[in-house]
């Protein structure tokens, strides 16, 4: 080879290694778990967050944080839509059979919170007979699985599970002992920790078990950091036991949380919306097919009424966004949510199209083929007319349930105002300003549309 040929070839491998490089390290993680992954405003921070910047800088990358349900996190790591998982992971024996773990970075164990009322209860052994609330998909499920003494009650977050306590309807809580004291400190006055650490776990970096490479190049840049004493500062930044706090102002909580929710709010609208728009004429066209005497065009819409109504949402969800991409078909986030609802909403919208139509008199088609129309000009001219005014109440509580079906989609990492409204109660810790603003912006959002419903019914039943 010529000179000149070895050197367009190393500047193409040089090249080529810049690009490799500068690929993103996509993380995962379920970030309404402070101090270690949470929320502020629309930034991601937290312990978990600063090592994870730190490790991606040190490998040459850039992070990309994907905020996931806590739920659905393994499950979108295994389909391939993150690099890594870093969200207090625990490393188990079970998880280590099908995932690879980095080394431990952290050191945790499970703590139990009560009511201050109870001065009694001193820890686990006073518990026998009563109600423990944990997080879905947690260790502390392993530590109450020994205890059958004790029953279990699971809660998407903790800040739900401290709030049922706190109003008296379990009797504890189990979870990470920087997450208790950093919810405590924050609200929840009527709670107190009490007895000693029940476990010791430690948490470790996730990734499928096909890229032990990438988990070697993360030890590796763990390794430096802690020589450099980087991981010791960031413990020192985030589990200082000298930490003080001082409450926000309700103002000051509003200015954060109001604009939060209603950013949350336009991606909830704006995925009813679209869903809607769309499943109409699908819904239309399965509705008129359904109708037809022709089985061969009647009976794969049947087919597609039965499996969409007959199967939830949820697992439809599931299916779109974690398993087609094993069959080679990877949809982003807003695709798949799309395709999901309109699927889902065409098959609802369907059948209340059916119903509408079989409910006019058939002496109407007759009499409307009498006078020489075709059957499409009769439907169209005739029936579908009188049976969309008949339609209008159900569709518009088709819509209602779409616009809170919404919530689904934080299985698949999207946050809308459900999700926006987990996230802040996770960081600033008052699920009681949270939750009555989130309803207040879904009644804000139905009310319109069963206004409308109504003024339009009202108008046609005038004419």
């Amino acid at each position: 080879m010529s000179r000149l040929g070895r050197l367009v070839l190393a500047i193409l491998v040089c090249a080529s290694g810049r690009c490799l490089a500068a690929e993103p390290l996509v993380i995962g993680t379920d970030a309404t778990y402070p101090p270690l992954e949470f929320m502020e405003g629309s930034e991601f921070t937290g312990f978990d967050i600063d090592l994870g910047n730190a490790i991606a800088r040190e490998m040459g990358r850039t992070p990309q944080w994907v905020n996931c349900g806590f739920d659905g996190i393994l499950a979108a790591l295994e389909s391939g839509k993150f690099d890594l998982v870093m969200s207090a992971l625990t490393i188990t024996d079970e998880r280590k059979r099908s995932l690879a773990f980095s080394d431990p970075y952290y050191t945790a164990g499970q703590a139990l919170a009560c009511r201050k009322d109870r001065p009694n209860l001193k820890g686990i052994e006073d518990l026998k007979g009563a109600t423990v609330g944990i997080q879905i998909n947690t260790t502390a499920k392993e530590v109450l699985r020994e205890r059958p003494d004790i029953r279990m009650r699971e809660y998407n977050s903790i800040d739900l599970a401290l709030l049922d306590l706190q109003n008296g309807n379990i009797d504890a809580v189990m979870t990470d002992l920087p997450v208790l004291r950093y919810m405590l400190r924050r609200s929840f006055d009527s709670l107190r920790l009490t007895g000693t650490l029940l476990t010791e776990e430690r948490y470790g970096i996730a990734a499928r078990k096909d890229r032990a490479a990438l988990i070697a190049e993360v030890n590796a840049a763990m390794a430096r950091l802690e020589a450099r004493g980087i991981v010791r500062q960031l413990h020192a930044k985030w589990f200082g036991e000298d930490e003080t706090v001082t409450p926000a102002s309700r103002r000051d909580l509003l200015g954060i949380i109001v604009p939060s929710l209603a950013r949350a709010a336009l991606v909830t609208l704006q995925l009813t919306f679209l869903s809607l728009i769309l499943g109409l004429p699908i819904g239309l066209l399965i509705a008129l097919m359904r109708i037809s005497r022709r089985r061969w065009i009647s009976l794969p819409a049947v087919a597609y009424v039965e499996v969409l109504r007959g199967t939830p949402l949820l697992v439809q969800l599931f299916a779109i966004y974690y398993v087609l991409p094993s069959a080679g078909i990877q949809l982003g986030q807003w695709p798949a949510a799309l395709l999901a609802f309109t699927l889902n909403s065409s098959a609802y919208v369907a059948e209340i199209f059916r119903a509408g139509i079989l409910s006019l008199d058939i002496g109407q088609m007759e009499a409307a083929r009498s006078l020489g129309m075709s059957y499409g000009m009769a439907m169209r001219l005739v029936i579908l007319p009188q049976a969309v005014h008949r339609v209008l109440p159900p569709l518009t509580n088709e819509a209602i349930a779409l616009l809170k079906d919404t919530s689904l989609v934080s299985v698949i990492a999207m946050v809308e105002l459900t999700r926006q409204g987990q996230q802040l109660t996770g960081s600033l810790a008052v699920p009681m300003l949270v939750w009555p603003l989130v309803g207040a912006f879904y009644l804000a959002m139905t009310l319109p549309l069963t206004r409308l419903a109504a003024a339009l019914e009202r108008r046609w039943q005038t004419k």
